[in-house]
């Protein structure tokens, strides 16, 4: 059963009523009684008519039972199922609007129609996992309103998350898949007030994960390794070679985003945001990579059953990635299955802070119990890579921050990305990156394809079979 949403009281006589002092609302309803039936109804405002049904519930005229309260919020929330929107009865108070519906409502009419709602989606269902934690110990207050969202709660989740390993940065993203519905009932006009919530201290603290050539190499290792990965191959190949945004390497279309060794993270029909998209020249690493490419580049692959081929039909099944984060984890498990010693997993803890532990797999003749494992780190974690890997080789702060999107240069806003030196050192740099992950895998090459490019970087690119 659903969490009951909270009814209010308000020193409001009511005609009918025998000697009642109080008036119990939720939202647009109240409860009334009707002496002459011995009957609590429930009523509500049809313009200037009031409209009333009966709950079939008798029991005096004074406070209202518990089974007649019961009646109201069932109501309440059969309304709210059928109105989908809380609009029509205007603004609410923030005690008698759940958090749950709020972000339903806030992911169907907002979340949804943005370009990656994934990365809102998962921290609600952290939050989920939050409050059934609470609730298991009885510590959540119930029905969770807006109004119950305090300081308090906001620090118990913050412990909560620390206690798992997550950073500032990631436990303010998950708070802000709880302050984004609020904020967007206060400004579509379905929340009278609403709580401030606190933030996050050291959120904006620089990130300090970094991945070492060798554990990169380890990474595309692992990715190769597996047909079904080869997407998380790719992406990451892009990723290293461009310091591209996530967003904008999985909605990169090949027909029109890439043209004359350059790839316009920006589409055609788009506008520039605050979060900048780049036109990056393509490193030779990379370019073989892309040969041939049509349509949308990063996409997903698995095989077909066995009956589609023994039809005739195609031996795999491709399909436009959104979203690459479990794949990725995918990735960082097995790469440190294979090298344990470079430290790309943990063993994963409970909100207790205790280590948990897998039951044997018996279909797999385990007879033992295995450790949890979690990947140390993100997609996100290739790009502060190769940022720091360009600092560190001198690449010009300006040609940083153009590829990187963090300034107007080299995002389409001049023809700079025209001229032959565009970006010149960041590409050599770039191709050093890739000669030093070299030293422990060939993984990122596919072939050599154009040696005049090599040689005008500097860098050294091997042939492979």
């Amino acid at each position: 059963m659903p969490s009951r949403p909270a009814t209010r009281t308000g020193k409001r006589a009511k005609r009918g009523t025998a000697a009642a002092d109080t008036r119990f609302e939720l939202g647009p309803f109240w409860l009334w009684y009707r002496a002459d039936r011995d009957d609590w109804n429930i009523c509500w405002l049809d313009g200037r008519t009031t409209r009333r049904t009966s709950t079939g519930i008798g029991g005096g005229g004074g406070t209202p039972p518990e089974d007649a309260k019961e009646s109201l919020a069932d109501h309440w929330t059969a309304w709210r199922a059928n109105a989908k929107t809380i609009q029509p009865v205007g603004p609410m108070a923030p005690g008698d609007v759940l958090i749950a519906e709020l972000t339903a409502m806030w992911i169907e009419q907002h979340v949804a129609n943005l370009e990656a709602p994934s990365r809102y989606l998962d921290s609600v269902e952290v939050l989920e996992t939050f409050w059934a934690h609470m609730r298991a110990k009885r510590l959540l207050p119930e029905p969770l309103t807006v109004l119950s969202i305090t300081n308090g709660l906001i620090d118990a989740f913050i412990a909560w998350r620390s206690e798992q390993g997550v950073s500032a940065p990631t436990i303010s993203r998950d708070i802000a898949a709880l302050r984004g519905p609020i904020n967007w009932g206060m400004k579509n006009n379905h929340l009278t007030a609403a709580p401030r919530i606190k933030e996050v201290k050291g959120r904006k603290k620089r990130k300090e994960l970094e991945w070492s050539p060798e554990q990169v190499a380890a990474i595309l290792d692992a990715a190769a390794a597996d047909e079904q990965r080869r997407h998380i191959h790719l992406f990451a190949m892009i990723n290293l070679s461009t310091h591209g945004r996530t967003e904008a390497i999985l909605e990169l279309d090949a027909d029109t985003q890439i043209r004359q060794g350059l790839i316009y993270f920006l589409r055609p029909d788009e506008e520039q945001t605050r979060k900048r998209r780049a036109i990056v020249p393509i490193c030779p690493t990379l370019a073989p990579w892309l040969d041939g490419v049509t349509g949308k580049v990063v996409r997903y692959r698995t095989p077909t059953s066995a009956k589609t081929r023994a039809g005739g039909g195609a031996e795999w099944f491709e399909r436009p990635t959104a979203n690459i984060a479990n794949g990725f984890e995918g990735v960082l498990l097995a790469a440190h299955a294979a090298r344990p010693d470079l430290g790309l997993a943990r063993h994963a803890i409970d909100a207790d802070g205790k280590p948990i532990w897998l039951e044997p797999r018996k279909k797999l003749g385990e007879t033992k119990r295995r450790p949890k494992m979690v990947g140390i780190g993100t997609p996100n974690t290739l790009r502060h890579t190769i940022h720091t890997w360009h600092k560190r080789q001198g690449v010009p702060e300006a040609q940083i921050d153009a590829a990187a999107g963090h300034s107007e240069q080299g995002t389409g806003a001049s023809y700079t990305h025209l001229r032959p030196e565009y970006l010149r050192e960041f590409t050599a740099s770039t191709e050093a990156f890739w000669q030093a992950v070299g030293e422990f895998t060939d993984t990122h090459l596919r072939y050599q394809r154009d040696t005049n490019v090599v040689a005008l970087t500097g860098a050294r690119v091997r042939r492979t079979a």
